[in-house]
């Protein structure tokens, strides 16, 4: 959850020396960052919850079903929540931002970090079954590598730095979005050929009736909250 709001921190400390209108445009994004850690966290304390109590029962058929029903749920949802974000966020901007070229280089920056958000929610997923099943070194590696590239890459495409080819407040999303997808293929990779205990198989995907509604309500009051602080 931490490091989720560090990608648009580092965003923001970057893009401060582009302008004022730079960063209030970047700012634009942190109801939906709000709104993607809400749900994320609704989501990932539910599929540890579920997961470990499958583990713990000696349950790898479940434990493989719920993660499964999960990954694709954050997939579904994330994308559906995502894709309505990237079709109007002009409108979004418009009615936030106190410029014309604050809506612009809003529009410019979400063009790119929309898609990010989107990557988190599989990425929290994975990350979440891993700890339900006792697994935790491998998305701690992975989430702080991911941040320090966001770092790293953040001015190279701002400014250009060794390039010469600045992107400006676009490059800032750009870098955010690189490092989140670089942190699902290798989480993905991870799954494919280091977890054993779950997998992802067609073969267990028969529906659990209960699964959405046990995820989403382990910690729904939790999710109100990140809502809450998000819109105020």
């Amino acid at each position: 959850m931490i490091v989720q709001a560090l990608y648009l921190l580092a965003d923001m400390y970057w893009v401060g020396r582009l302008g004022k209108e730079s960063v209030a445009a970047v700012g634009l994004a942190s109801n939906l960052m709000a709104l993607t850690l809400a749900l994320t966290q609704i989501l990932g304390v539910g599929t540890t919850t579920l997961i470990s109590h499958a583990a713990g029962a000696k349950d790898q058929v479940r434990a493989r079903r719920v993660f499964n029903q999960t990954f694709f749920l954050s997939i579904l949802g994330g994308g559906a929540i995502c894709l309505l974000a990237f079709l109007f966020r002009r409108v979004y901007c418009q009615s936030l931002a106190a410029s014309p070229e604050t809506v612009e280089l809003g529009v410019q920056y979400l063009v790119w970090f929309v898609p990010a958000l989107f990557l988190q929610f599989p990425l929290v997923s994975m990350g979440a079954a891993l700890r339900g099943a006792g697994v935790v070194m491998p998305t701690v590696a992975v989430l702080v590598i991911t941040v320090v590239l966001n770092l790293v890459s953040a001015p190279v495409l701002i400014f250009g730095w060794g390039t010469g080819h600045p992107f400006g407040v676009m490059g800032a999303a750009m870098a955010t979005f690189l490092a989140i997808g670089l942190g699902v293929a290798a989480m993905s990779g991870y799954f494919v050929i280091g977890e054993k205990f779950l997998a992802s198989s067609y073969q267990v995907c028969a529906p659990i009736s209960d699964c959405g509604a046990r995820c989403s309500g382990s910690d729904f009051p939790r999710g109100l909250n990140w809502e809450f602080w998000g819109f105020t």
